[in-house]
């Protein structure tokens, strides 16, 4: 009798352990279509990233830029900086939400991909293009 107890009492202990949120938050199924959009997530962020490094070099004039963004997809914004030294700085930056295939820990398969370069007054390129891309909902 004791041994069936025993053994009734860890399942009744161990259950809430094993159905935890913390067990739920780190395992999420990755079906078919999931890792589809997340190797086109993928594809596009490496496209960007190759595609900005080739388009936007130092120089580069705001019409290009623009042109640039759009064709990739992505919102433009010229913008003055209030954070760099010399306080003359601008930014063109972009942002877009979309979907991908996120990893365990993460909410939803929510994402954004961004572009960032820094450009004198007039809107031209001089810095390295910056391209960022992350899941929204991860822990």
């Amino acid at each position: 009798m004791k041994p069936k107890l025993i053994c009734a009492s860890l399942v009744l202990i161990l259950l809430p352990v094993l159905f935890s949120c913390q067990g739920c938050v780190l395992y999420r199924y990755h079906g078919a279509a999931c890792k589809q959009r997340g190797a086109q997530y993928a594809a596009r962020v490496e496209r960007l990233e190759k595609d900005a490094h080739e388009n936007l070099k130092i120089g580069t004039k705001k019409e290009d830029v623009i042109r640039f963004c759009k064709e990739n997809g992505l919102p433009v914004d010229f913008v003055k900086v209030p954070y760099e030294h010399s306080g003359k700085v601008y930014e063109a930056a972009g942002t877009i939400y979309t979907t991908g295939c996120a990893p365990s820990g993460c909410g939803s398969d929510d994402a954004l991909l961004a572009l960032r370069v820094n450009v004198d007054a007039a809107g031209t390129v001089i810095s390295e293009p910056v391209v960022g891309a992350i899941y929204t909902n991860c822990l």
